[in-house]
């Protein structure tokens, strides 16, 4: 007969099964971002001590309080964000950065310490970055979820925002085993050998990104192409790369090279490039599958017969199993009634106007599909 205390040893441990197995805790930002019910209304107060510091230097962060639903955050840290095309105003509709973390020390929403709430100023449908970076984490590439906020500032309704999880340690905790490598910001059109911000890690006076530079500038390129195996996630580069060809990611590292990441995981000891900033997804869908290419990297990696046989499988995988007709329509559909409804709380002629935005994705990303099954074949 079992014990009573054997008993209840069992029931614990089956109660706590994923501690028992050495499964992670469940992550309380899951919700956030398979949300179901109405889109979270995101109040931002900020006093008039910080709107002047905020008016004369927009990119340093500066104090808020932030409240969703019946919680409330005190001294989170916040800055505007955007570059040329997406950037506005705080008194217009500015893409804002969220940093609970910055000036409390562990203060969290909903277990993420950073986020980032992206205007759409270049995306009417409000889902091209959701379904990209879906895409790209399909495809084992890491990237950053996506949901949709209506964002209140001090009282006055800015409007309906895609909202996006930061980089930060957080976001490395959740895709690497070792999160305290470098991670870098690519920042506007600075290829790896411009001067990078650091993000995460520990500054080594960019011994890590000079290696990667040294390599790529290897004048031999079947030499240079072995270095890249040696120091950068080929696999992923090429899940990375054949994600960005086949959105018609024209303002991504392998053609500018621009909105991207870079992290140098000490467990693999390879530099891993992460895409960001994928808001204008499917503009031209007959732009053609190989260009030239803008980026260090993807010119060492794709210049060379194995890198390209490496992204042209994962641009057959992508297409055969994810980017399909199908799929596409059946995730936008999940999405839109939800965003619709919200946008028709701050302008009902918007809400209208969201259902042609939608129809005319649907029609693009068609047509590249259909582009695709003629031109992917061609390519060797």
């Amino acid at each position: 007969m079992i014990s009573i205390f054997r008993m209840l040893f069992i029931v614990g441990l089956l109660a706590n099964s994923h501690l028992a197995f050495g499964q992670a805790k469940p992550d309380a930002s899951t919700d956030l971002f398979k949300p179901v019910g109405p889109v979270p209304v995101i109040k931002i107060a900020v006093d008039a001590a910080n709107i002047k510091l905020l008016e004369k230097e927009p990119r340093k962060y500066f104090h808020a309080t932030v409240r969703v639903g019946d919680q409330s955050y005190a001294d989170v840290g916040l800055h505007l964000k955007g570059a040329a095309g997406s950037y506005r105003e705080w008194n217009d509709k500015p893409g804002l950065t969220l940093n609970f973390n910055k000036f409390t020390k562990g203060q969290l929403f909903r277990s993420v310490d950073k986020l980032n709430l992206n205007n759409a100023a270049q995306d009417g449908s409000y889902m091209q970055e959701l379904l990209a970076n879906e895409l790209a984490l399909a495809m084992g590439v890491p990237s950053c979820r996506c949901t949709h906020a209506i964002v209140e500032l001090n009282g006055r309704k800015a409007g309906l925002y895609v909202l996006k999880e930061g980089f930060d340690k957080t976001f490395l905790h959740r895709h690497f085993e070792n999160p305290n490598g470098n991670l870098y910001d690519g920042g506007f059109l600075t290829d790896i050998n411009g001067e990078l911000k650091l993000d995460c890690g520990i500054d080594n006076g960019r011994k890590d990104l000079k290696e990667l530079v040294k390599a790529c500038s290897e004048g031999d390129a079947n030499k240079r192409y072995a270095l890249m195996e040696k120091l950068v996630d080929v696999d992923k580069f090429a899940a990375s790369a054949a994600l960005q060809i086949i959105t018609a990611d024209w303002d991504g590292y392998i053609r500018k090279p621009n909105n991207y990441r870079i992290y140098f995981d000490p467990k693999s000891g390879k530099a891993v490039v992460i895409p960001h900033g994928m808001d204008q997804m499917w503009q031209n869908p007959g732009e053609g599958l190989w260009h030239g290419w803008g980026g260090m990297i993807a010119r060492a990696i794709m210049d060379h017969p194995e890198g390209k046989k490496k992204v042209v499988a994962k641009l057959k995988e992508l297409t055969e199993k994810h980017f399909t007709v199908e799929k596409m329509n059946k995730r936008i559909d999940e999405v839109f009634p939800r965003i619709k409804v919200a946008m028709a709380t701050i302008n009902k002629d918007w809400a209208n106007n969201l259902e042609g935005e939608m129809k005319g994705l649907k029609d693009r990303i068609k047509q590249r599909v259909d582009y695709l099954k003629v031109e992917l074949p061609k390519l060797k």
